[in-house]
């Protein structure tokens, strides 16, 4: 069965509506993109636009965070939402012919949240809670502790939770003003894919945003925040970057991160090919053989952060800290030769169909249609079909990867970071020095 087609609408407020019609399927997926994440923010309220989605969920005129919470789930639906460095997302699940009353829930929700004092009080010591909650996992850490050393003093270095200090900083005018201009509807997305129609979906749309209250023309932090602060690509230091985190824990959590351009680049697709033949998944070379030949330790994987001028090939992995020696001497025996020798052609081969045939399986579900059309086109300006995604991605050549290993898999820019016992921090820094000299 072919790929959907999208259908984009912008309504009269500027909000922009695209729907998926799956009329095969019991479900419908919604969505509601806002265009701004941590790395819009300024420095002393980090953390603002993660702060923000959490509090929607506590209350709007029409609804108590209890009856939100029981109108979607009564319907056998869910709710949820996520904040990155570049946008925020809400989004629902549920039976199709109650795509409506999920739409309602979330624009009332996104429109028009209280900010209650009692319930920002309460959300602070809530975020409080995840900041140490991700410290307490190494895994989780490691993504923020990378993020600094890569990105530095740069917007993107900075953690999508904000800080203790900064989220003491952040006060209600604060958001008010953030969410007045983050969520203007101008620059909105909302996405429905599932077994619906799409004037059927206008419409409801059109009815649910329709009775949110107007925007104020000012704040009490006019010309604060930018409606859509300009992009800057973060410089890269003349030598790599290292970032270490103390921590009594049985393992040393390890990440490596390679500057590469962002999601704009015409060699996109070249570097998801060497991203799947890194370590994407268990054929790669890094799982093969770091795991599989060596066992040297049970995770490593690598993985593809990209903003729109810049972005990052990502290693994690974890080990014994008595491993850590051989484990970095393979690795870098790994990286060396996709860099200098480039991959074969069979690799690449397996990696298109492997590239190829996971999107297409991802894509049988209605959430997964909902966020493609949503994220095509917050990213690059249009829905891009995913037939047309797939027939370019089809064309990468052996020629075009090996360069993209080439060009990405170098010292300079690189990072380091680290979440492990005192004893792991010598080995690492021996490494990155041989490994850049």
């Amino acid at each position: 069965m072919p790929f959907p087609p999208c259908q984009l609408v912008t309504l009269p407020s500027g909000l922009r509506l695209v729907t998926v019609e799956m009329p095969h399927m019991e479900s419908a997926s919604v969505g509601y993109w806002a265009p701004m994440g941590s790395r819009h923010e300024p420095s002393r309220i980090n953390g603002i636009a993660h702060f923000i989605e959490h509090l929607v969920f506590k209350g709007t005129q029409r609804r108590t965070s209890e009856q939100i919470s029981r109108e979607i789930e009564r319907l056998g639906a869910t709710i949820d939402a996520f904040t990155s460095e570049d946008h925020t997302c809400f989004h629902a699940k549920g039976p199709a012919e109650r795509t409506g009353v999920m739409l309602d829930v979330i624009a009332d929700m996104v429109g028009d949240p209280l900010f209650a004092d009692p319930d920002i009080s309460n959300e602070r010591e809530v975020i409080r809670d995840e900041i140490s909650m991700v410290r307490d996992q190494p895994s989780q850490w490691l993504d923020d502790l990378l993020s600094a050393a890569a990105w530095g003093d740069h917007p993107l270095g900075r953690p999508i939770t904000g800080t203790e200090s900064s989220l003491d900083a952040i006060r209600r005018e604060d958001l008010v003003a953030f969410h007045q201009q983050a969520y203007a509807p101008e620059l909105g997305i909302v996405a429905v894919a599932g077994n619906v129609r799409h004037e059927a979906v206008c419409d409801l749309v059109a009815h649910a945003w329709a009775g949110l209250p107007p925007r104020t023309a000012g704040s009490p932090c006019e010309g604060l925040l930018p409606v859509m602060p300009p992009l800057t690509a973060p410089a890269a230091g003349p030598k790599p970057s290292f970032g270490f985190s103390e921590d009594d824990c049985g393992q040393a959590h390890v990440g490596i991160g390679f500057r590469m351009p962002g999601r704009l680049d015409p060699g996109r697709h070249a570097v998801k090919v060497l991203n799947v033949l890194l370590g994407e998944n268990m054929s790669s070379r890094l799982f093969q053989a770091l795991r599989e030949q060596e066992g040297l330790c049970y995770q490593i994987q690598s993985d593809l952060m990209a903003f729109e001028e810049a972005g990052m090939l990502q290693v994690f992995f974890a080990t014994d800290p008595k491993h850590l020696p051989r484990v970095l001497k393979r690795l870098g025996e790994v990286l060396t030769g996709l860099r200098e020798e480039g991959p074969t052609e069979v690799e690449v081969v397996e990696a298109l169909g492997s590239l190829v045939g996971q999107t297409r399986i991802a894509l049988e579900t209605t959430g997964a249609q909902m966020s493609w059309a949503a994220e095509t086109l917050l990213g690059y300006g249009e829905c891009i079909p995913p037939a047309r995604a797939l027939t370019e991605l089809a064309t990468v050549s052996l020629a075009e990867t090996r360069e993209a290993a080439a060009r990405i898999l170098v010292p300079e820019g690189m990072s380091l970071a680290a979440v492990g016992p005192p004893r792991a921090r010598k080995p690492l820094e021996d490494w990155l020095a041989d490994f850049s000299a």
